[in-house]
């Protein structure tokens, strides 16, 4: 009977254990005047942009640098 024991009890620990905790989806903040926010984690990865030809400049043109100085 002592033989059956130790066996029983190691199958009945999940039940005694319980289901495990689920990983967060969120990322919770706690702000300066006590409120909190929560922040969604998103886990698909990010879409892959088309790569631009032409690199971006600024709206106006840049000074050049003069060698004579």
């Amino acid at each position: 009977m002592t033989g059956s024991v130790l066996p029983g009890i190691l199958v009945l620990l999940p039940l005694a254990v319980g289901p495990l905790p689920q990983p967060a989806r969120t990322i919770t903040a706690d702000l300066c005047n006590g409120g909190s926010v929560e922040i969604p984690v998103d886990r698909n990865p990010a879409r892959e942009e088309p790569c631009a030809v032409k690199a971006c400049h600024a709206g106006s043109c840049r000074k050049r640098f003069d060698l004579a100085q």
